[in-house]
């Protein structure tokens, strides 16, 4: 047989586009290809692989094989010579030096006409290698050479195929390569190993935890011998103390051992530059490099150069800009292995820190009107690097000092986008510690009450906005100052005091007008205008709310302020419903949507959506308007917005309501009433009581019906600058004594019946006193045992035979009538449908999914939608669980 590649017993898991990209460089002409990679990354594996593939290839008509030649141990090129011509069975002539052996044996392997020689592991020689291969390669022109090595050989021709980690498991998805090659492997140490529904989570962690590095896989996978998935989690913490044979003998004994050889190659500066390197985290730019690394001689540049090619640095383009990384167990490594001085690492963390302050900083003040998207992207892809910032700041000596106030404001748009807001508050508490007073101050308790406005802690953001605008004019800030009486005006004014948020919005108007006429100022003015239509559509003056709405709309438009210009859509679409301009309130909506969807703007997403549903009510289009207030709980809700969530159920219970189904918007009313009882939002306790009582009477519910409607006045009362709640509470009023028996005429709502809580108040009156209502909204029946189901205007479907899909959808259903919005998670699915059973995460995934579509194509498919993290029964449709 013309070849001595043989590959191990091991299952080769993955590399598959790896494999297809060798061969088509090949085919494509190349004749030198070399694989390279950082140690550990299964470079030899994957040339034996396309070696042992292609023996048919080079062994027939004439060909002379694959052979593997091992350079591990050669150290001149002489020794490649006489390692190539060892392992092909050929003699090595007789040379007294490299360069003789090199071109005699060129001769050898022009004799072979069709062969390929793997050469592995040539890092430590490349410059020898590529002097034999230029020699080689000019003479056996037949010849093909697959090389593997840490380092970019440089010898003309070279084709080279960088090796990537293997494709990690994403948060809520146990699938990849890489977690194949973890279960193979810890098979192989362990027979029968099965990772059980709870562990999966862990599996995810452990896998993700190794960068995806399959010498870091399989030696992880090594120790679940004697660990358990839970037990290895908690270790790789310290991936590195993990990451090691037994007996920790051979060059892949260990990932430390593995990056230790790569370290001793480096030249001196290289390895300072590797260590300033380390400090960074999630990737970084060369303008960060070049300001943080201390260069004392060659450029960061060169030395970057150097590193990458060297595979202990990657190099990726994103969005037109080459960014740097490091895998993690390289920077922990490099870290503890190649620390400087410790002046001169002390001296690289404060320009390390000090970089992305100013970057923060600039960022931050570009987050207003035309660059505000751009400032967003680029906070984003630094928000790894902001928070180590932050933390070293933050750990450092100097009792005050704004720096970590400046970066955790900086992170705060991005932690609050993600709904992260405990983080966000927590960073910010701990900054603000260090600032006594001022502007900085100023602007960071003002960043503080936003997040404790979206956690539902108003009477905390009450507390820090009125600390912000003191603090503000004391400092002479301006602008702070009118963007903190805009956020205070909004808060009071969901309280129910309409007047005082006018005040305070006029207030900060005022001020403004001291600004020099620039973006900022135009931006502010625009925020304080949105809030003041807001208001004065509340109060009823539609004219006033038109002006101030249109002008928002304008300053952002003009301005180019993405970021503000969903919101301000909303405002004008809802003013615009008012007026019963439907078909533009719905132009509004939409392009609203559009924006905040592009933007990954979810707080407005959610806004617009519950705005286009009552659009959607009004025009008598229910499925659609429930479909669209569900996706608005739903957003809420995994982003956190507790008091937006409170009013998103507020008008998805509304909604059902309407649809004549007074169980289901019960439960939902009750929740949301919870929710605005917390953040004490009267108004909306006025709105959503008065359902309440509506739907009580509905159930037959007298008394419960009187104390609802009771409640419901007491929290209008509390309204008064806002007299259409009066209004609502009448209609609700006449509504609830027609359904107990006792009609009575509806209200004179005068002016008020362009408030669009008003107009639902009137047709659930008017319903009620004619006897009807909309068509009432099926609901999907299943039975107690779910045996059969049923969706809404067909035919029941029996699962009485298929008793995971049974639990499955009994599960689903519970949820849904306990927790409407609240998604099911996979590991959940996997422990309802099969009780007990230990599963492989691969295969109860494919179970999952498989029981999913079964059960959408057996008729469940409108029902069952996906959500963050898992999936549900869509809010917007009505459960009910009958008998069997």
């Amino acid at each position: 047989m013309l070849s001595n590649v043989r590959e191990p017993s091991s299952v080769f898991v993955g590399r598959v586009a790896d494999l297809a990209t060798i061969a088509s460089r090949f085919d494509d002409g190349a004749r030198i290809v070399t694989i390279v990679a950082p140690g550990g990354m299964g470079k030899t594996r994957l040339a034996l692989r396309f070696a042992a593939s292609q023996l048919d290839a080079y062994q027939t008509h004439g060909g002379s094989g694959a052979w593997l030649c091992d350079l591990a141990d050669a150290q001149s090129a002489l020794d490649v010579c006489s390692v190539v011509a060892a392992a092909v069975g050929v003699a090595l002539p007789r040379a007294e030096s490299g360069t003789d052996a090199t071109s005699s044996f060129a001769r050898e392997v022009a004799r072979m006409k069709r062969v390929l020689l793997v050469l592995d592991n040539v890092e430590h020689i490349a410059s020898e290698v590529a002097g034999v291969l230029a020699v080689w390669s000019a003479v056996a022109e037949q010849a093909r050479f697959l090389v593997t090595s840490r380092n970019v050989v440089g010898v003309a021709g070279e084709n080279l195929v960088p090796l990537d980690a293997l494709e990690l498991p994403s948060s809520d998805a146990v699938t990849g390569e890489a977690v194949d090659l973890f279960l193979s492997r810890a098979r192989e140490v362990r027979p029968g190993f099965r990772v059980g529904p709870d562990e999966m989570p862990a599996l995810v962690e452990v896998v993700r935890a190794t960068d995806g590095i399959p010498l870091a896989i399989e030696l992880c996978a090594a120790k679940v011998r004697i660990l358990s998935v839970k037990q290895l989690e908690a270790r790789m913490a310290a991936p590195l103390d993990v990451l090691r044979r037994a007996d920790d003998r051979g060059k892949h004994a260990s990932m430390r051992r593995t990056i230790l050889d790569s370290l001793a190659q480096l030249a001196p500066t290289e390895r300072r530059c590797l260590a300033a390197c380390a400090l960074f985290r999630g990737g970084f730019s060369l303008e960060a490099a070049e300001a943080v690394i201390d260069s004392d001689g060659p450029s960061v540049l060169s030395m970057l150069d150097t590193l990458v090619a060297r595979s202990l640095v990657r190099a990726r383009e994103v969005e037109g800009e080459v960014r740097f990384s490091l895998f993690e167990t390289i920077r922990e490594v490099a870290s503890s292995e190649l620390s400087p001085a410790q002046a001169d690492l002390a001296a690289a963390r404060e320009r390390y820190v000090a970089y992305f302050a100013a970057l923060g900083a600039g960022e931050t003040e570009r987050s207003t009107g035309r660059g505000a998207q751009a400032a967003r992207a680029t906070l984003a892809r630094e928000h790894s690097n902001l928070f180590a910032a932050f933390e070293l700041a933050i750990g450092g000596g100097q009792a005050a000092t704004p720096v970590p106030l400046t970066l955790a404001r900086a992170l705060e748009p991005i932690w609050t986008q993600r709904g992260q807001y405990q983080l966000a508050l927590g960073c910010l508490e701990r900054a603000l510690a260090r600032v006594a007073d001022g502007s900085e101050r100023a602007a960071g308790v003002l960043s503080c009450a936003g997040v404790r406005f979206e956690l539902g802690d108003t009477e905390g953001a009450h507390r820090d906005l009125e600390l912000a605008i003191g603090l503000a004019e004391a400092a002479g800030d301006v602008a702070t100052f009118a963007l903190a009486c805009a956020r205070l005006g909004e808060l009071v004014e969901l309280m129910g005091d309409t007047g005082r948020a006018r005040a305070l919005f006029m207030r900060g108007l005022g001020r403004l007008e001291s600004l020099a006429d620039a973006p900022l100022r135009r931006c502010r003015e625009a925020a304080i205008r949105a809030r003041l239509g807001h208001v004065a559509r509340r109060e009823g003056d539609l004219a006033l709310a038109e002006r101030d709405a249109l002008r928002a709309l304008f300053l952002y438009t003009s301005e180019d302020c993405q970021e503000e210009l969903a919101k301000g859509h909303y405002e004008a679409g809802v003013l615009a419903l008012f007026r019963r301009r439907y078909h533009e309130a719905r132009s509004h909506f939409d392009a609203g949507l559009v924006i905040a969807g592009r933007l990954g703007q979810r707080q407005a997403e959610g806004a617009l959506l519950s705005g286009r549903g009552v659009l959607q009510q009004e025009q008598g289009q229910l499925d659609p308007a429930l479909a669209d207030h569900a996706q608005a709980v739903r957003i809420f809700h995994e982003i956190g917005s507790r008091h937006r969530e409170g009013s998103a159920l507020y008008y998805l219970g509304g909604a059902f309501l309407e649809h004549g189904n007074a169980v289901a918007a019960a439960k939902l009313l009750s929740q949301s009433l919870d929710i605005v009882r917390a953040a004490g939002m009267r108004r909306y306790e006025a709105l959503v009581s008065g359902c309440l009582a509506v739907a009580a009477a509905e159930m037959g519910e007298r008394e419960s019906a009187i104390a609802w409607l009771s409640q419901s006045s007491s929290a209008a009362a509390d309204c008064s600058t806002e007299p259409s709640l009066a209004l609502v509470v009448a209609c609700h009023d006449v509504a609830v004594r027609t359904l107990l028996g006792a009609p009575m005429p509806l209200p004179d709502v005068g002016p008020f019946e362009s408030n669009d809580d008003v107009r639902f108040a009137l047709r659930i009156a008017r319903a009620k006193g004619r006897g009807v209502h909309a068509a009432k909204l099926e609901p999907l029946e299943v039975t107690a045992g779910g045996e059969r189901f049923r969706m809404p205007g067909e035919n029941a479907v029996d699962l009485s035979s298929r008793a995971p899909l049974r639990r499955i959808l009994l599960a689903l259903a519970a949820l849904r009538i306990e927790a409407p919005g609240e998604p099911m998670s996979l590991d959940d699915i996997v422990a309802a449908a099969w009780p007990g059973e230990r599963i492989g995460s691969r295969a109860a995934q494919n179970r999952v999914r498989v029981a999913l579509a079964t059960l959408r194509k057996v008729g469940l498919r409108r029902a069952i939608v996906t959500g963050r993290g898992g999936y549900l029964i869509d809010p917007a449709l009505f459960v009910v669980m009958t008998a069997s």
